[in-house]
């Protein structure tokens, strides 16, 4: 008897949960078929870029991400179109798209993080670019890159004339990173700063 009464809106919700089903598949696909144009194309921007010819790169990648910007290969055309603004020294378009690039891995993030810190400092805005340098030294949490990344987080303290700041990371970088070559002459820095 319910089944009868509730026919209509029984067949209503099958019917939705099929069309969002179809939605979802259908989204997916165009995802995967977007993303792997996307991969071709991006691929020459990135041989120019490799060899330095930043202006043409720009331009590549620039079309990448008009075409593609919500895909992951548009993603990482965020990263490299920054790093070709910033190698340019068009340091405040640089900064908006490295900005614009999402990402979590420890290697490729935390070098994107440094390079937007890197801007910064040429900006003279010597904060943000230690606490973007710290932010880097986090996820990337290796003996090759994160006390590269916290001595620059400190040089940019100093630059902003917050010593306390500056000894805190370098006292960071003797404490865990003492095995590294930056590790080891780092006392000069803290004598420094003190």
């Amino acid at each position: 008897l319910w089944l009868e009464k509730n026919q209509k809106n029984i067949m209503y919700a099958l019917i939705a949960i099929v069309l969002v089903v179809a939605a979802g598949w259908g989204w997916n696909y165009f995802k995967t078929n977007s993303n792997e144009k996307a991969e071709k194309e991006i691929y020459s921007a990135q041989f120019l870029f490799d060899a330095g010819d930043y202006e043409q790169a720009l331009e590549g990648f620039e079309a990448v991400i008009s075409e593609y910007g919500s895909t992951n290969a548009g993603n990482l055309a965020k990263a490299y179109a920054g790093l070709c603004q910033k190698n340019l020294g068009n340091d405040q378009e640089a900064v908006a798209l490295l900005k614009a690039y999402s990402g979590s891995d420890n290697v490729i993030a935390p070098a994107i993080l440094c390079a937007l810190g890197d801007c910064y400092v040429n900006m003279d805005n010597n904060v943000g670019a230690a606490t973007t340098f710290e932010k880097a030294a986090k996820p990337a949490n290796n003996a090759e890159v994160a006390p590269l990344y916290l001595k620059k987080a400190g040089l940019a303290y100093e630059a902003a004339g917050d010593n306390a700041s500056a000894l805190k990371v370098y006292q960071s970088i003797r404490d865990n990173w003492f095995e590294t070559s930056i590790g080891q002459s780092i006392d000069k820095y803290i004598v420094r700063v003190q």
